[in-house]
């Protein structure tokens, strides 16, 4: 089996600037903070031309030192002035390649393509330690080019304020507005080093740089996905650290905005996080946005009470995005589920899995916030229903058959045994959008097959 994944970004610059930071073998650890050299080995002149060769090592601790050490430099394969270039490295028996290409937007920006594969009998291995490094973030890097090459945004638009941004999809979000030109701020309590989106410190205690951010002139857009994740077993302890880490900050932040408005202030739109309620493994009823969540029957005990809870926390006003199970290639249930996949075996219960891939999560938000009269409440799910067999062979199609059957007892103590919520995926929701298409969003992943592919090692 092979390694391929393929990631598409919009970036705020025009194809020269990003051709020009593409051929500087100098900009490459600047744009890529997965790379831990990439130095010309042999080159014919300033810029990157076919033939050259480069040292190309991943971070990836003592197998990107053993990498070092024993790969031969890559070779530069393809340039085509402003639309591609590619580099490939060879291995025993096959080769890792990477290949950008480049195409021009009407808006005079660039649709940016990076394509990561392993080819022949090490692409397991390989992928796994060393090109999936390379097919990181594809948003960060975008961020970091406009960095590089840009002014700045116009500070004539709105700023959005993302609470409880430093999260997987937090991170995602903040980078892919940045490389879209787009003003995004993260609110957390611990700013960290190197990040490719601003950082603003907050805390029930620590409001001023805040309010300083809501008094923006242009306005501000709020995106609150503060919370813990969802994910660990619902034990009590668990349910009093999942709902002290989401409705005490979002009361907080509510109560700072409503201050901050007082004092003039404009807030054009908060998105509000939330959850596709998890109901019993037989269930088939539908849920969309005119369903309502019911607190004491949605389980795991007490998870539907959290979430009707934490969507009252938030303004009258905010349009609510509930949200499935997210696929990506760093998510943990992602990776659960591909190591369930990779086995023989398969489970006993198989109700409905409400899914959506990372990168239409993200599109989804981008495109409320750009809207001028969002829906209230939206069903962040992909239009396809599917039952969790379909999730987990679509990960890995080629396993072959999975004959022996996992009772539930059996599969509900081993997710209890990894500290991970058992109605995850032992539960059913037939969950469906019935505004997303009045939204006019296209998915990027509409079909399972499509996200196993994307998001599968």
């Amino acid at each position: 089996m092979g390694f391929s994944r393929r990631q598409t970004i919009y970036v705020a610059l025009q194809p020269d600037q990003v051709w020009d930071i593409l051929t500087d073998p100098g900009a490459w650890l600047q744009f890529d903070d997965q790379l831990q050299q990439f130095s010309p080995v042999h080159m014919t002149g300033n810029r990157l031309q076919v033939a050259d060769r480069v040292k190309v090592v991943p971070k990836a601790l003592v197998r990107g030192f053993v990498h070092a050490a024993t790969a031969p430099p890559a070779t530069i394969t393809t340039v085509a002035a402003r639309r591609e270039i590619a580099w490939r490295q060879t291995q025993p028996g096959g080769f890792t390649q990477q290949r950008w290409q480049l195409r021009a937007t009407v808006d005079g920006g660039t649709e940016l393509t990076r394509h990561t594969e392993v080819v022949g009998p090490l692409a397991a291995p390989l992928g796994a330690a060393l090109a999936a490094p390379l097919a990181g973030d594809v948003g960060a890097v975008g961020a970091r080019m406009v960095h590089m090459a840009s002014t700045g945004p116009d500070v004539a638009q709105p700023l959005t304020i993302i609470a409880g941004g430093s999260g997987y999809l937090g991170q995602r979000l903040a980078t892919r507005m940045i490389a879209a030109g787009q003003r995004a701020t993260v609110l957390t309590r611990q700013p960290t080093s190197g990040a490719t989106y601003p950082q603003a410190r907050w805390g029930q205690d620590d409001l001023g740089p805040l309010h300083e951010l809501l008094m923006d002139p242009a306005g501000v857009n709020i995106v609150n996905l503060a919370g813990k994740r969802l994910g660990p077993r619902f034990t009590p302890e668990e349910l009093r650290l999942q709902r002290a880490s989401r409705i005490v900050p979002t009361e907080t932040l509510r109560a700072a905005v409503t201050a901050a408005q007082e004092e003039g202030a404009v807030v054009h739109r908060w998105i509000q996080g939330s959850a596709v309620p998890l109901w019993g493994s037989e269930s088939t009823t539908e849920f969309t946005e005119a369903t309502s969540p019911m607190a004491d029957t949605d389980g795991p005990d007490g998870m539907g009470r959290l979430v009707t809870e934490w969507e009252a926390a938030a303004p009258d006003n905010a349009v609510f995005v509930r949200t499935g199970i997210v696929l990506g290639q760093h998510t943990e249930i992602t990776k659960g589920l591909t190591a369930m996949a990779r086995s023989t075996t398969r489970p006993s219960v198989d109700g409905f899995l409400p899914w959506i891939h990372e990168d239409d999560w993200v599109g989804l938000v981008q495109h409320l916030l750009a809207m001028h009269n969002a829906p209230t409440k939206v069903v962040a799910v992909a239009p396809q229903q599917t039952r969790l067999s379909e999730v987990i062979h679509a990960l890995v199609p080629g396993q072959g058959p999975r004959s022996i059957p996992v009772p539930a007892a059996l599969l509900r103590t081993g997710m209890n045994s990894i500290g991970m919520e058992p109605g995850l995926l032992m539960g059913s929701t037939r969950a469906r959008s019935i505004v997303i298409d009045t939204m006019g969003y296209e998915f990027l992943f509409p079909t399972i097959s499509s996200a196993g592919e994307a998001v599968s090692v």
